[in-house]
């Protein structure tokens, strides 16, 4: 196969963007950790769920503004290298990277628990063959990679349309304002373990290089499509805590499975089962995508890396790609799915942390930057809105620490 260092080819419309950030964010978490969500926050869950998705959204910000003026595939790794130097760039590039393979071994275990509950066969085999297959697309080129997100995506939202129609009938029946038992702090463990099913939008900003507008095209996908799935999410835990009590959603396995289950029987069941499938596969396909950008363009700036960053006759990192989804198949042979979302968690918080400081130091060390999109609010040149992102994602990680350290 030739392979080259070369640009990345734009090839990307707003559309695809739009698609591949929605279907970053509505993969793995939402099928697998609402019950987990509500067995915390009770009727509230769809307020857990508000919080995750604010936070979200006000560092939605300072990727916005970061991506607009630096549009590059490296995304976090060349905000914190241009902010605080190459040594800190490098650990954020590889912290991001890290996150992605620990993500796509967690969700690539999580497909595996669906197939084996469809079709009788070792967990661990069909978990390598995903990872297998995904890299496949991958290594197609974007252009195979959009297409395929786009049909999952499609796939995922119809699944979850589908438990829609089926809590429908139960709304009203539950008092959705009623605390926990546990207190607030619950609300808080909550909306930290639910910030797992909002991992994925910051990938966006990988596509910067195969974006044919990416000043424009970039920051206007990252708020439709975070706009896109707080409007789902929110609902869905509506209507799902109304469907089922809380008590018996946490217990469940497959709680979105359980409801449709209940109104409809095996049908709705494989239903619902086929398109958590989907929705898994899409946030692996995307894990793969954003953490191989990130390698091959940090393979272009750094000499010890430069091997990552070749690319193949259909302009895919296909090096970077191939390394990533064999250490992703090593993670995933650990098997304990728990504690690895847990730590891919406490990296991405790590991450916003820093993309935000990035955007609030370059507003001070490079104030004539050239910025295609500036956030709004400030006092004199300190921007308010990634202060506030500070806080509440330092909120979260606390009580993501506490759970961990705590056995929650």
């Amino acid at each position: 196969m030739a392979t080259r260092t070369a640009t990345l080819h734009r090839t990307l419309r707003p559309g695809h963007v739009i698609f591949f950030g929605v279907g970053s964010i509505l993969g793995a978490g939402i099928y697998t950790l609402i019950g987990k969500v509500a067995g915390e926050a009770g009727n509230l869950t769809w307020l857990a769920f508000l919080i995750a998705s604010f936070t979200a959204f006000l560092t939605a910000f300072s990727y916005a503004e970061l991506s607009a003026a630096l549009p590059r595939s490296g995304g976090e790794y060349v905000y914190a290298q241009k902010a605080f130097g190459q040594r800190a760039g490098t650990v954020v590039g590889l912290l991001i990277a890290l996150n992605g393979i620990i993500s796509a071994a967690t969700v690539s275990l999580g497909f595996a628990g669906y197939f084996t509950e469809l079709i009788d066969l070792p967990r661990l085999p069909v978990a390598l063959c995903i990872i297998g297959l995904l890299l496949l697309v991958n290594i197609r080129g974007i252009q195979a990679s959009s297409t395929v997100n786009i049909a999952l995506t499609c796939i995922e939202i119809l699944g979850l349309v589908v438990v829609g129609i089926a809590a429908s009938p139960h709304v009203g029946e539950v008092d959705l304002l009623a605390l926990p038992g546990s207190g607030p702090d619950a609300l808080f463990f909550a909306a930290a373990l639910s910030f797992f099913a909002y991992m994925g939008f910051e990938d966006i900003v990988k596509l910067a290089e195969e974006t044919r507008a990416p000043e424009r095209d970039i920051p206007r996908a990252l708020f439709i499509s975070n706009g896109i799935v707080l409007v789902i999410y929110v609902a869905l835990a509506v209507l799902v805590v109304s469907a089922m009590p809380w008590r018996q959603l946490a217990d469940e396995p497959a709680p979105l499975a359980a409801i449709v289950e209940g109104r409809w029987g095996r049908t709705g069941l494989l239903v619902v089962g086929i398109a958590a499938l989907f929705s898994t596969s899409n946030t692996l396909l995307s894990n793969l995508l954003g953490s191989s950008r990130v390698l091959s363009f940090m393979g272009r700036e750094l000499g010890a890396m430069r091997g990552l960053s070749r690319l193949s006759a259909r302009k895919t990192p296909v090096v970077a790609l191939v390394l990533i989804a064999a250490v992703a198949c090593g993670i995933a042979l650990i098997g304990d799915i728990a504690v690895v979302a847990r730590i891919a968690t406490v990296s991405i918080f790590l991450t916003f942390m820093l993309v935000n400081l990035a955007a609030i130091t370059l507003r001070f060390r490079q104030p004539d930057l050239r910025r295609p999109y500036r956030m709004p609010l400030h006092v004199g040149r300190l921007p308010v809105i990634p202060v506030l992102a500070l806080l509440f994602t330092a909120l979260l990680l606390g009580f993501t620490v506490a759970a961990l350290v705590g056995g929650a």
